[in-house]
């Protein structure tokens, strides 16, 4: 801590003593806003193309952008994007929405490095602290459906993590987070990349995380029960990827180990915290076989063993133990038999299978009707077409899948983009659907695959050299969405299919680049009317809101270069108001509430090379005005809000060096 001191005040005299030189600035420094706009993502269309130019509402966070924010994890950085809002399911797992609806239950996709993260059981994921931020390369988001390409979980967002690929470094960070007189946040992570000198071709990748955060204040159910944060829902995530490329065969494995503390259940409060684990393991190999000069073949094989929402006490009203496996395989074939198209086609088949760890039927823990294994298959072929034209470019797809348990979706899509110079135009039309979750079909009599429709359209303009606006609006609508709820006579979890649920907003995105810092401003806004007849969603007397996310949202992130390598990071999210099931009668029974509008501010100060080349040093503060901020349950599910831990302070070390 003394070092980080010496260092920070050390940068912050030499920039007093020279303010009006010109500083040396970093490599993504030196890249212009153009650059920036024309980054080549493939996320949308598996295809590289610029962001203004790819089929999609397409969000790019560089490591940059993660490094000099001074971000605590995953949930920090996507927060500063538009659309999206944190919410808390059950048992203290948050994840987060996209244009006001809840994407916990298989709306949202999480891929790392191409690998679907999302668990099998429920289809669900925890973001709260828990993947290696030093590890990421870059962040690519769609904002809108990903169906047509990924499947089922793609079918409100697409969020895809490229980690590091350093060549022959390695790489080490540390962050810790001090809330008040307890620990927040804190982490360390070795990331490598090496080259084989006797095998040409050979190369290996890799990453190792563990890290711990805790939270604070005080955990209150709807019947007045009440247990100190600070002890009871500890996070503890381990993570670990290996990947190998030997000429065109990729093989990527990942080991992922989240683990916390809960006492709040489904909303009431339970005697003794429980530990609860999220553990996966993940395989995937494929190759790229070039069959001519302009054809490529992709056969790939998965596979996935999680063991989530794992609790093994006994005592624990929540005990649940089940283990589900994936075995996937499928080709892909790309095909551009002009410089004006690219074909892109691929079937894949996988196979889902669960078991019941441990037959004993208390707490969550049930048999998959009378027995205690189940098994499902899915065969899915999708196609697409992208068309560059002096007019515009055309894409066209579709993917069809069908499930053994609920049968089969056809969601097409077609999107004309266009960049004229410093303008650019997009209009979007797709569908996307939500296969159920093995869990999912298991807790309910009947299911069918939810269908969503989505219409988007953006305008940009690039209006200097240094600044570029942009504006979207989209109009979603779900159809047989499937709901989660718990029935109030025997307490369990059921899901069934409601009429239909959705949004219409727009979003705008203000974007600043010049040599010694850049600035990022964007609003969100959504409106539910006309759209939403699910009641676990509704707000009474506002049916232009749901519960938990705000219709108005504005962010604000950005850098500047104070002096040589000395950047100072702030940022803010501001909600307006959210409505929510946010206190109890004292008997048990929710009452509805509005939490006026509030904002989290931040700011992290990072010196790079600090008196040796490659090290880094940074010190900053979350929540700086200390407004624990509250998080919803975006349903009526019976939880109680999680209280905001509050203004954390933080520091962060990270060295790299050349192997």
């Amino acid at each position: 801590m003394k070092r980080i001191a010496m260092c920070l005040v050390l940068a912050a005299a030499q920039g007093a003593e020279a303010a009006d030189q010109v500083a040396e600035v970093s490599d993504v420094n030196q890249l212009s806003l153009a650059d920036l706009l024309d980054t080549q993502v493939d996320v949308a269309s598996k295809k590289a193309q610029t962001s203004r130019e790819t089929p999609g509402i397409v969000t790019v966070i560089t490591r940059d952008d993660i490094v000099t924010s001074g971000a605590r994890d995953l949930l920090d950085v996507l927060v500063l994007a538009p659309g999206f809002a944190p919410g808390v399911d059950v048992e203290g797992v948050v994840d987060l929405g996209i244009r006001g609806q809840w994407g916990h239950e298989g709306k949202i996709l999480l891929l790392i490095d191409g690998q679907p993260m999302n668990e099998l059981l429920y289809s669900t994921l925890q973001l709260s602290n828990h993947y290696p931020l030093d590890a990421i390369e870059r962040i690519e988001v769609i904002r809108g459906p990903g169906s047509a390409i990924y499947g089922g979980y793609a079918e409100l967002a697409v969020i895809n993590i490229i980690t590091r690929k350093p060549e022959d470094k390695i790489a080490v960070a540390t962050s810790y987070g001090q809330l008040g007189h307890a620990l927040g946040h804190a982490s360390a992570t070795l990331t490598f990349g090496t080259s084989s000198t006797a095998v040409h071709g050979l190369t290996a990748t890799g990453s190792l995380m563990v890290g711990h955060a805790d939270g604070r204040g005080t955990y209150t159910d709807f019947s007045g029960q009440s247990y100190p944060v600070q002890g009871n829902a500890a996070q503890d995530p381990m993570f670990a990827q290996l990947q190998i490329a030997y000429k065109q065969l990729h093989v990527n494995a990942i080991f992922d180990d989240y683990s916390m503390q809960t006492r709040d259940g489904t909303g009431p409060v339970i005697d003794a915290a429980a530990r609860q684990g999220f553990r996966g393991t993940y395989l995937d190999a494929h190759y790229d076989l070039a069959l001519a000069e302009h054809v490529t073949l992709t056969p790939h094989f998965d596979l996935i063993r999680q063991s989530p929402w794992q609790i093994d006490d006994k005592s624990s009203p929540l005990y649940y133990r089940k283990t589900v496996t994936r075995y996937t395989a499928g080709v892909s074939g790309s095909y551009d038999p002009t410089e004006r198209i690219d074909l892109l086609a691929g079937v894949e088949t996988y196979s889902d299978r669960a078991q019941l760890d441990d037959p004993t039927i208390i707490g969550f823990q049930t048999r998959f009707g009378t027995r205690n294994e189940v098994g499902y298959d899915t065969i899915a072929g999708y196609a697409q077409a992208l068309i560059h034209h002096d007019l515009a470019n055309l894409t066209v797809g579709a993917r069809y899948e069908h499930q053994s348990a609920v049968g089969g979706s056809l969601v097409p899509r077609v999107a004309l983009t266009k960049v004229m110079g410093r303008f650019h135009a997009k209009l979007l039309a797709s569908q996307a659907f939500r296969a159920p979750g093995i869990e999912n079909i298991n807790l309910s009599t009947s299911l069918v695959p939810e269908k969503t429709t989505v219409f988007e359209g953006e305008l940009g303009y690039q209006l200097t050299d240094h600044l570029a606006a942009s504006v979207n609006a989209f109009d979603i609508t779900i159809r047989k969405p499937i709901i989660y709820d718990v029935d109030p006579a025997t307490g369990m979890e059921l899901y069934q299919n409601f009429a239909r649920t959705g949004t219409r907003g727009v979003e705008a995105d203000l974007r600043l680049k010049v040599p010694r810092g850049h600035a990022d401003l964007n609003y969100s806004f959504y409106s539910a009317r006309g759209k939403n007849e699910v009641t676990a969603y509704a707000v009474p007397d506002h049916d232009a809101m749901l519960l938990a996310f705000p219709a108005h949202k504005l962010a604000v992130s950005g850098s500047v270069e104070l002096y040589r390598n000395l950047t100072l990071a702030p940022s803010a999210v501001i909600y307006g108001e959210r409505y929510g099931y946010i206190a109890g009668d004292g008997a048990g029974n929710a009452m509805l509430g509005r939490v006026g509008p509030s904002a989290q501010l931040d700011g992290f100060l990072l010196y790079r090379d600090c008196l040796i080349p490659g090290l880094e040093l940074g010190a900053g503060v979350y929540d700086i005005a200390n407004q624990r901020v509250p998080v919803l349950q975006p349903y009526a599910g019976g939880h109680a809000p999680l209280p905001g831990a509050g203004r954390e302070l933080v520091a962060r070390i990270a060295y790299e060096h050349g192997l």
